[in-house]
């Protein structure tokens, strides 16, 4: 089948990790380091895939704090049969979820206490690799669905099991367009962190998958890119003792969200904002950030829900505990995107166009013609 293409997006494949490991399959010539939005993967991909930034995409985090939309409002109704730690109140929270209110977004649940799940909604209620998952915005997978066959796999298939499906439909040219995104590199970081010899590992196996493709289907333009870097992680910081040693109690005072490297709250104007950003303000690892910095970084304003105001770690420092863990990681993204950590790549085998310097430039590029806009399919 001629000008079929090949992508294949490996989740928190970041410039200096490929180049600390050495990743650079010999069948891809052309590469370029590129800049990523400030947020996590679902921000990251969607961006990817839309060519918008997440104050136009609108899917920015995980959660948001809207507890009208919130699809785990009930929660607070299984108070008297324990909380969202017990097996069977989480497998009840997935299934009413997932059946009920047929999210196919990626979501989990880490450690968010009950009452505050419920006061959070899912803002991508659609994974991003289906029709309609780019929130405001159509993705690359819309058109190119509309133009012809299409071949997806993601990180619900292993990457060695995703890679022989994808062997397998373009011997058979089933497809023009083909993406393979897998997220078993950023597990392997998470874990060990950048410079573990299992990441290397991880990555010559990618390295050697790549370049049987490129030797197979010498006729199909390929692509490998990452969304985001990954930062190591060197310190902590207690938000949450802070500001409850501060007297600033979750509930009944504000609505915060501790995630790995940001903190959102949601707080009425008046004196109790005043004394948490007096006090985030003073705390050492991080910063508030401006509303201005919000409109630089292309994220969503303060009045789209995802917290207001917001505290950003310096690169390498985690927030612990958090309501996504109790235990230490050794690596971490999500930092500002000026950190060179941060750093996404991409590489082609064929001459990359001036003018691909983000993630937000991909879009055309990954399928010529591609315009974008509003409107999912």
């Amino acid at each position: 089948m001629e000008g079929r293409t090949v992508v294949i997006l490996i989740d928190a494949l970041g410039d200096e990790i490929a180049r600390a490991h050495d990743f650079q399959p010999t069948s891809l010539g052309y590469r370029t380091r590129l800049r990523t939005v400030l947020g996590f993967s679902q921000a990251a991909l969607t961006s990817i895939l839309t060519g918008a930034t997440p104050a136009e995409h609108g899917l920015w985090m995980m959660y948001r704090f809207d507890r009208r939309r919130s699809p785990f409002r009930f929660v607070d109704a299984l108070a008297p049969f324990g909380g969202t730690g017990r097996r069977m109140i989480r497998d009840l929270i997935r299934w009413k979820v997932g059946r009920l209110d047929r999210v196919t977004g990626y979501y989990s649940l880490y450690r968010v206490p009950a009452g505050i799940l419920s006061r959070l909604d899912l803002p991508a209620r659609r994974s991003v690799f289906e029709r309609g998952g780019g929130g405001r915005c159509r993705t690359v997978l819309d058109e190119a669905s509309l133009r012809g066959d299409l071949f997806v796999r993601d990180y619900r298939t292993p990457s060695a099991q995703a890679f022989d499906d994808l062997e397998e439909s373009l011997r058979a040219g089933r497809a023009a367009f083909n993406l393979l995104y897998t997220a078993e590199l950023d597990s392997d970081l998470h874990a060990y962190g950048t410079r573990d010899r299992r990441v290397g590992e991880r990555l010559d196996a990618f390295a050697e998958r790549i370049d049987r493709i490129a030797r197979t289907f010498s006729d199909a333009r390929l692509l490998v890119l990452g969304d985001h870097g990954m930062c190591d992680v060197c310190g902590t910081a207690d938000l949450m003792g802070k500001v409850e040693k501060a007297g600033l109690g979750a509930l009944t005072d504000l609505i915060p969200f501790y995630d790995s490297t940001m903190a959102r709250f949601s707080v009425r104007q008046g004196d109790t904002r005043r004394r948490l950003e007096d006090l985030l303000s003073s705390l050492p690892g991080g910063r508030l950030l401006s509303d201005r910095e919000r409109e630089d970084l292309g994220v969503p304003a303060a009045e789209c829900g995802y917290g207001d105001p917001i505290f950003l770690c310096d690169p390498g420092i985690v927030i612990l505990p958090s309501h996504m863990s109790i235990e230490p990681v050794a690596g971490m993204h999500g930092y500002h995107p000026d950190a060179p950590c941060m750093d996404s790549l991409l590489l082609s085998r064929d001459p990359i166009p001036p003018g691909i310097s983000t993630i937000c430039d991909l879009a055309p590029l990954l399928l010529p013609g591609f315009v974008g806009g509003e409107g999912s399919a």
